[in-house]
């Protein structure tokens, strides 16, 4: 009887041990991939499958049910999970069923990431702080940044083209757009999180705090990605006057105004980038005006979100389908002799004209929701990390389609998911 109680334990005290090795498992990979999703797609592809196979391996099915049925906000994150299966939906009333399938499965990140951190062992977060992420995260932005710059300079030694330092030859590593945001969303960090413990940084680590961002200021202004630069002083904007008007912290306000200067200087003194901004600005200015074979990409964008349009009143309850969107906008293009974006297979260059376009009316309402919600109960709560980055993302989104993309899904799939999780039920993370 004794030896059978001894049997017992061993096999409990090896279960519990398994369990362990899970649970650091899954916070080495989260510190990894937030190192992993400025920095390169395929990176962050790998991790994620290594923490899909950490969760199944798990096991423990039974004790993940339980979790979800017994915490509301692990039921709430699954509400994060509908619009992937609006898009499921919107397969059975779609014709191309190749690109389809390859789109659901680009946006494999939105049903994974909500059901992950829903069914997840809550002890993993008493070892895992979101702060520690945060570190790899911005430590991810200056690995991309610095692998850029250092790219494009070797590119410059072997042919003199100073245009290597700028806009898509520079971002080797994403789109620039995706780029920028990534940084945007690095400055945010660093400012709140430093602002929030000022008390315990000795001069010199402001110093090179506030150097760092000051080079990030410098990537965002030469990557000239135009939403990029435009998100980024709307942020520092609203950081100013959420800083001025609180009184303990008035004083703070003084740090996001001189970064805008410093960025609007970078845009200054920077003919290439300042050059893309103006003449973004002529073409909106000139909307009517845009010309079928325009390659500018205001312009091009102008002519593809009118495309768009055209096609959403055609369809203007279920959209055309999951697979048939890209199909449905290449005809619109030949149609309108928009050989630019249909030599190029251009999407619609905007997240919530293209989820309208494929999944429609219903699909659109939830994008918007699940934008609003959070960031409704961020700034309520006074969690304005978690706020800053469903701005930054609703922003971006307004002149990228970053859910047809690997890079976008994974970035807003993973920080939504996680921040959400992490969000407090009354206390601030964003301000002290």
């Amino acid at each position: 009887m004794q030896e059978n109680r001894g049997n017992r334990f061993s096999w409990l005290q090896l279960w519990d041990w398994i369990a362990l090795f899970h649970r650091v498992v899954y916070i080495l990979l989260f510190l990894a991939l937030g190192f992993a999703i400025p920095v390169k797609n395929r990176m962050a592809t790998w991790v994620i499958g290594f923490i899909v196979i950490n969760w199944a391996a798990e096991l423990r099915f039974w004790d993940k049910l339980k979790r979800v049925l017994q915490d509301c906000r692990r039921q709430r994150l699954l509400l994060f999970t509908i619009l992937y299966f609006i898009y499921l939906i919107g397969l059975f009333y779609t014709k191309n069923m190749e690109y389809a399938r390859f789109d659901v499965t680009v946006k494999l990140s939105l049903l994974v990431f909500p059901l992950l951190f829903a069914t997840i062992d809550g002890r993993v977060f008493s070892f895992l702080r979101i702060n520690y992420i945060f570190l790899t995260y911005i430590a991810g932005c200056l690995a991309a940044s610095i692998a850029c710059l250092v790219n494009a300079y070797l590119g410059y030694l072997r042919t003199g083209d100073s245009s290597l330092f700028f806009y898509m030859t520079l971002s080797f590593l994403h789109h620039s757009g995706y780029l920028a945001m990534f940084i945007n969303f690095a400055i945010v960090l660093i400012v709140f999180l430093t602002l929030k413990n000022l008390h315990i940084f000795h001069w010199w680590h402001l110093v090179f705090i506030t150097l760092l961002v000051v080079f990030f200021n410098l990537m965002v202004v030469l990557l000239s990605s135009k939403m990029g630069i435009l998100s980024l002083l709307v942020i520092y904007l609203m950081m100013a006057l959420l800083f001025f008007f609180k009184k303990s912290t008035r004083m703070k306000a003084i740090f996001p105004l001189a970064m805008m200067a410093i960025l609007l200087l970078f845009l200054l003194f920077l003919p290439q980038a300042m050059a893309r901004v103006e003449g973004g600005t002529k073409v909106v200015e000139n909307m009517d005006s845009v010309r079928a074979d325009s390659d500018e990409s205001t312009g091009e964008r102008i002519l593809v979100w009118k495309s768009a349009w055209n096609i959403m009143k055609q369809h203007p309850l279920f959209g055309v389908g999951t697979g048939d969107v890209k199909d449905a906008l290449l005809d619109e293009y030949s149609k309108r002799g928009i050989k630019y974006a249909y030599s190029r297979n251009l999407d619609a260059h905007s997240q919530y004209l293209q989820t309208y376009l494929s999944v429609g009316l219903a699909g659109f309402i939830v994008l918007v929701a699940m934008l609003a919600w959070p960031a409704v109960l961020a700034f309520f709560r006074k969690d304005y990390i978690y706020f800053f980055f469903i701005l930054l993302f609703a922003m971006n989104i307004l002149t990228e389609s970053m859910f047809e993309n690997q890079a976008g899904v994974v970035f807003y799939a993973f920080f939504n998911a996680l921040l959400f999780y992490y969000m407090p039920s009354g206390k601030n993370r964003g301000l002290s």
